[in-house]
């Protein structure tokens, strides 16, 4: 195999600034990033550290709307490599996804549908980076027109299988969406804004879009301790910035310039709304998290969940 080639990027993939402070470099084969790397792709049967050798892992922020994102990014083809090989090899299969995961998918859906007021009948949806297709699957039981959009060819088919509407990246401006999904999504993209535009234009106007990425809220403390080992989820966790995979990390103000430059604004669902119908309470944790996320989310900034509407001109 060919060595790995990456692209380097200069400025702000958000707002252009070429006004950037180093964060933190390190070779991709030094021991911090490569334990992190081998627990990430280790079960992948085609991964090899030694194809990123001579390859850096740098981190740089934004001093003007504070993105930390990396500054070296897989080349097209080794990031078709990346995902069609070694995500791909490692990723959960449907069927081992416990019913909790379904639980929040239902609840989230429930939120928006009562904030959108619309029948779930009248409206049609797109879920951009489906995955395996939990949410789109759980909107289409709702009774949603729902369409899903993934890179994954096992993805792709599976959600054909269950009845979900598959189109391609080139097909989307054919279409106008009440609601687009994006969960997990943002933090991979190169050029984040020139999907959003694209994602923008086929929203219906007063169509809402919904972008959830990897929790920033203390990167500042886990980028100072940079314990690679930290399991995600944990306050050390480095998962925000993974290697390869998470190439922007969003704050608040990062997130809120990105939607700016395509002129959305930001919406939030009434701390009421979202109590009504709350519909999942099967532990004490999952209790003080209904109580507690709304507020966190309309009042304190919450960072990794945002929605977006797209008004008439």
């Amino acid at each position: 195999m060919q060595e790995v080639r990456f692209e380097r990027r200069t400025y702000c993939p958000v707002c252009s600034s070429k006004k950037l402070t180093s964060v933190y470099s390190s070779e991709f084969t030094e021991n911090g990033v490569r334990k992190y790397l081998l627990m990430a792709y280790g079960q992948a049967k085609s991964f090899d550290i030694q194809h990123l050798k001579n390859a850096k892992y740098s981190l740089l922020k934004c001093e003007d709307c504070d993105l930390i994102f990396q500054e070296y990014i897989p080349s097209p083809k080794f990031m078709s490599q990346l995902y069609g090989n070694w995500t791909s090899d490692i990723i959960k299969s449907p069927q081992q996804y416990r019913l909790s995961y379904y639980s929040i998918y239902s609840q989230d859906i429930l939120q928006i549908l009562a904030y959108l007021g619309k029948p779930p009948a009248n409206l049609k949806v797109l879920d951009f980076g489906m995955g395996w297709g939990r949410w789109a699957l759980m909107a289409k039981a709702f009774g949603c027109e729902v369409y899903g959009v993934d890179l994954s060819d096992r993805c792709v088919e599976y959600a054909k299988a269950n009845g979900i509407n598959t189109i391609r990246w080139h097909d989307i401006p054919n279409y106008k969406f009440d609601f687009i999904n994006t969960d997990q999504v943002f933090e991979h993209l190169a050029e984040p804004v020139s999907i959003l535009t694209q994602l923008e234009r086929s929203l219906q106007t007063d169509g809402v879009i919904k972008i959830c990425v990897p929790n920033s809220f203390g990167m500042r403390y886990r980028l100072r301790h940079m314990d690679w080992s930290a399991p995600k989820g944990s306050v050390k966790s480095l998962n925000p910035v993974a290697p390869l995979e998470h190439i922007n990390c969003f704050y608040r103000k990062s997130m809120l310039r990105l939607a700016q430059q395509v002129e959305l604004s930001e919406v939030k669902i009434p701390i009421a709304v979202q109590y009504q119908y709350t519909a999942v309470w099967n532990s004490p944790k999952r209790a003080l998290r209904n109580i507690v996320m709304p507020i966190y989310r309309n009042l304190l900034g919450l960072q990794n969940y945002y929605l977006f509407k797209k008004s008439a001109v």
